[in-house]
Parts: C-alpha cells; sequence; structure tokens
C-alpha cells in the first residue's frame, strides 16, 4: 500500500473515531442535563446516576480512542517509514492522550470515596503517563540515527546515494578514453 493510500485510510480512521467520540459526548451532555438524574443517588449518596452514566460513557471513549491507536498503528509505520516501530510510538502518544482525559473524566466518581486520598488517584495517572512517555522518549531515542538521515536528507534534497559514490579511477579513465556509442 502507497503512502496516500496509508493516509487515506487512516483520515478514514480518524474520522470514524471522532464520530464515535462525539455521539458519547452528546449522549453524555444529554444525560447530565437530565433533571432526575442529577439528583438521583446511585450505590450511594455521594454518586449520582448522572455522575456514574457519564463515568461510563468516558470509558466508552477512551476504549474509542486507544481502539482508535491501535487501528492507526500500521498506518502510521507505512507513512513514517523513517522511524523504525513508528507505530508503537503513535499508540504510546494516544494512550498519553487517553489518559489526560480519563482523569479529569472520572474524578467527578472517584473523589467522593477517597476524600482523604485524591494523592493516589494522582499517584495512578502520574504513573502510568510517565511509564508511556519514557516508552515513547525510548522509541525515538532508538529511532534517532534514521531521524537524524531522514531530516539530514530533507536538506540536501539534490544529493541522492548513488550521487556521492565515487568512480574508481581507473575505470573514469577507461570511460574517457572510449568512443561514446553510436545511436
Amino acid at each position: 500500500m502507497g503512502k496516500k493510500e496509508l493516509l487515506w485510510d487512516l483520515l478514514i480512521k480518524a474520522v470514524k473515531t471522532l464520530v464515535a467520540l462525539f455521539t458519547l459526548f452528546a449522549i453524555g451532555f444529554f444525560v447530565e442535563s437530565l433533571p432526575y438524574a442529577r439528583s438521583l443517588p446511585f450505590l450511594s449518596l455521594k454518586l449520582s446516576v448522572s455522575v456514574f452514566l457519564n463515568a461510563v460513557v468516558s470509558l466508552l471513549s477512551v476504549i474509542v480512542f486507544v481502539k482508535f491507536g491501535a487501528e492507526a498503528s500500521p498506518a502510521a509505520d507505512g507513512i513514517l517509514d523513517f522511524i523504525p516501530g513508528a507505530g508503537r510510538l503513535v499508540r504510546s502518544l494516544i494512550k498519553i492522550m487517553a489518559l489526560l482525559f480519563a482523569y479529569y473524566a472520572f474524578q467527578a466518581a472517584i473523589f467522593p470515596f477517597i476524600e482523604d486520598y485524591e494523592w493516589a488517584y494522582q499517584t495512578v495517572f502520574l504513573g502510568f503517563t510517565l511509564f508511556f512517555l519514557v516508552r515513547a522518549g525510548l522509541q525515538v531515542y532508538e529511532s534517532s540515527e534514521e531521524i537524524s538521515k531522514f531530516l539530514v536528507a530533507g536538506l540536501r534534497p539534490y544529493k541522492t546515494a548513488a550521487s556521492t559514490e565515487k568512480p574508481a579511477p581507473e575505470k573514469k579513465q577507461a570511460a574517457q578514453s572510449e568512443p561514446p556509442p553510436v545511436p
């Protein structure tokens, strides 16, 4: 598959993911705006039905987003062929974004139950975020030579690998002494 086809495939997956996320957020907004869902308790008085349902919708959104990362990985490998394992890097970056979203999305459902232990919630998210950030950083470091070659080649577009090789002096002299072929 060429890069153009991979880019179109990635675009289709991105739009599909955006449609799914928009639908989930619309459902979450609608549920949150229901007056009888805000006051109705769920499992305890600390958690309302609307907060619980928004947490479920947020969980589904995180799953959709991470699934997009898995589906986009092969396309990223093909498009960013100058970065070995670009798909794995894209997956790590998408997981970091999903963690940032999840951190804020689940606070309303979790914080009422851990009033004195908010630090534990923050520590869990910090640990996972640092894990995926270090993994992405190591991936870039492993690929730094290939990335550098790509960037330097971009600075010298007129030189190719074939034009940098010098012919042996004997072949050059022999080529100059022979008359050109007659068409």
